[in-house]
């Protein structure tokens, strides 16, 4: 696939993040990968806020920018 140089995209991701034990040895804090990308930031939010509600209101997702 080609792509153009000189155009950059942000592109967003829905994380999950764990924190302390949950994080594995070695780490204080750990994102997953989720879910995305996604080109718009509102989309992502959006996801992110959904995903919250099925989850119980688990407030471990969020959005970040995709790499």
């Amino acid at each position: 696939m080609l792509a153009r140089i000189g155009t950059t995209q942000e592109l967003y991701g829905v994380y999950y993040t764990v924190f302390g034990s949950l994080a594995g040895e070695g780490h204080l804090i750990k994102n997953f990968f989720w879910c995305g990308p996604y080109s718009q930031l509102q989309l992502a939010v959006y996801k992110a806020a959904e995903l919250k509600i099925s989850y119980q209101n688990d407030d471990s997702f969020g959005v970040k920018r995709y790499k």
